[in-house]
This record gives structure tokens, C-alpha cells and sequence, in this order.
């Protein structure tokens, strides 16, 4: 595999990351046009164009762009992760101190858990 190929194949992934998670309804055209309204500099034309390897420089100003967005989405999930795991911790303390009478924090936090791990989705 060429160094062209593998960065290619980089700016793929980077460009799958920004434009999130291909719903059932999407087309490919429909999907890569996320990328440009989370990423100002770019435009339509030059995401496709480096999807389909018009474009075959990984350090083109817009592979550059498109790879400092999706290293900031994969930061953000990280912290995401580790609010995730700190508040499944609270809620094992809460549960084993008193079930019953932390139920309604345990509840709460549960809760906000679920909308945390939700916002991480999309």
C-alpha cells in the first residue's frame, strides 16, 4: 500500500468522523454534506473530492481542516467517556450505601447518563 493510499484511507476515516453516523436514510452525496456545515472552511466539492481521491494529498489545507475537527469530536468523546465512567462509579457508591433511600439520585443520574451517551451518538 502506497503512502497516498493510507493517507487516503486516513482522511476517509477522518471525514466518516465528522459527518457522525450514516443513518438509513442517507445517501453518500446526503452524508458527506455534513461535514461541511461542522467544518466552515470547507465546501461540498472539496469533501467529495477528497473522499472519491481527487484529492490525494493528506496535508491539503482541507484534509488538515477536516483532521483537526475530527481530532476535537474524538477529544470530546473521550471526556464523555470519562464523565460516563465517573458518574456509573457515583451511582455504584449511591446504590450500595442506600438503594432505597438514593433512588431518586440514582434515577437522576441515571438519566443524565443516558443523555450523555445520546449527544455522544449524534
Amino acid at each position: 500500500m502506497s503512502e497516498i493510499q493510507s493517507g487516503e484511507r486516513s482522511v476517509r476515516k477522518e471525514i466518516a468522523i465528522v459527518a457522525g453516523p450514516r443513518g438509513w436514510g442517507d445517501t453518500r452525496e446526503s452524508w458527506l454534506s455534513r461535514v461541511p456545515r461542522r467544518v466552515s472552511t470547507v465546501t461540498f466539492r472539496t469533501v467529495k473530492a477528497l473522499w472519491y481521491g481527487e484529492i490525494d494529498d493528506p496535508e491539503h489545507w482541507a484534509a488538515r481542516d477536516i483532521r483537526r475537527a475530527a481530532d476535537a469530536i474524538q477529544a470530546g468523546r473521550k471526556e464523555v467517556d470519562a464523565l460516563a465512567a465517573q458518574y456509573e462509579k457515583i451511582l455504584g457508591g449511591l446504590n450500595a450505601r442506600d438503594p432505597d433511600f438514593h433512588s431518586p439520585e440514582i434515577a437522576a443520574l441515571l438519566s443524565a447518563l443516558r443523555q450523555l451517551r445520546d449527544m455522544d451518538r449524534a
